[in-house]
């Protein structure tokens, strides 16, 4: 049936596209080619993009729990689930996580990636090699990776547990502890004394968190060192050259030359890195499947999959926890804008 349909579809389309010759009006007539030329991907957008957005906003003010029910069937409830993610325990638990992820994951990501792309962009023997070597790691699937980095971590015989015991430090259990990283180092490593329990973003990421942390900057590095890079050579060597005359040393030339040219790269960097950083899910799904120890490394998408399709099967909360986390990227987006924005230098 959906094949039939298909063939109809595509019948019709060039049917239409070979009538646009007998259109008598110049404009008229590049106007509808441009329109149908258009039309597939048009139609490919509301199909699997634009109709599922404003369907799911409708479930969202539903209480439908069952995939098989009929939308006609359910119960509208109004803002009732965003009200309940409000005042979920749970949902601040994953909130705070997912914050601890962003707030360290993403300025690591962007450091590493820019110390890597001003590597990349010095005189260096096999540059080509090594940029797709930093790169090759992002065009793998998150699956590979996380899959890799599980073992990698392994408590008992992963390969980062080997090294730290052949350098004399006790094994850690990168994937199973639950303690944040800020409290570990404080209070085991420094003995300082802390609070029995501490507020999650004030202890930091637990060590499981901190560990898939490690991975996302592994594989994120070389995709943003390539924006990074590409910033960096679109900077005029004259302002090198000045520099140098005026006898500044490589720490001012970068101070005052490379980080307001790069500017705009860097704000870029930022929106988007933060964004992927608030939808991560797949690492955490792969590397603690049940949400990591005390539910440390179980974010907002972990959190929204587990209500919709992993036994709850509640689909008007999840949709409702998917439009609060739309709103909070947003509501991030717009302030980043409106802060690092002015700061921008395009010229």
């Amino acid at each position: 049936m959906t094949t039939a349909i298909t063939i109809l579809l595509l019948i019709f389309w060039g049917v239409a596209l070979w009538a646009t010759r007998f259109i008598k009006n110049k404009r008229l007539q590049e106007i509808t080619e441009a329109y149908l030329y258009l039309s597939p991907a048009a139609v490919l957008l509301a199909v699997f993009w634009f109709i599922p957005v404003i369907f799911s906003i409708i479930v969202s003010f539903t209480d439908w729990s069952q995939l098989g029910d009929s939308l006609s069937t359910v119960d509208w409830v109004g803002a009732k689930n965003y009200v309940r993610a409000v005042q979920d325990d749970d949902f601040m638990v994953v909130l705070y996580n997912t914050i601890n992820y962003v707030v360290y994951s993403v300025p690591l990501t962007v450091a590493v990636a820019l110390f890597v792309a001003m590597l990349m962009n010095a005189k260096l023997r096999a540059k080509g090699a090594f940029r797709t070597i930093y790169f090759l790691p992002y065009i793998t699937t998150w699956v590979a990776i996380s899959i890799v980095f599980k073992y990698v971590f392994n408590e008992h015989f992963g390969l980062a547990n080997y090294y730290l015991e052949r350098m004399g430090i006790p094994a850690l259990g990168w994937l199973s502890e639950s303690r944040g990283i800020i409290e570990l180092l404080l209070r085991d490593g420094l003995g300082v004394p802390l609070p029995q329990h501490m507020h999650p973003l004030l202890a930091g990421p637990s060590l499981a968190m901190f560990t898939i942390i490690i991975t996302s900057v592994w594989r994120d590095t070389g995709y943003f060192m390539v924006i990074f890079l590409a910033g960096l050579q679109n900077i005029d060597r004259s302002y090198y050259e000045a520099a140098e005359i005026d006898g500044a040393s490589i720490r001012q030339q970068f101070r005052h030359v490379t980080w307001p040219l790069l500017s705009p790269t860097t704000f870029f960097v930022l929106i988007i890195s933060m964004i992927t950083a608030f939808k991560v899910f797949v690492p955490m799904f792969i590397m603690t499947p049940t949400g990591g120890p005390a539910r440390t490394t179980e974010t907002l998408v972990f959190f929204l999959y587990k209500i919709g399709f992993m036994g709850y099967r509640e689909l008007g909360y999840a949709a409702a926890i998917a439009y609060i986390l739309f709103a909070i990227i947003l509501v991030l987006t717009l302030v980043q804008n409106r802060i690092i924005g002015k700061k921008v230098h395009y010229d």
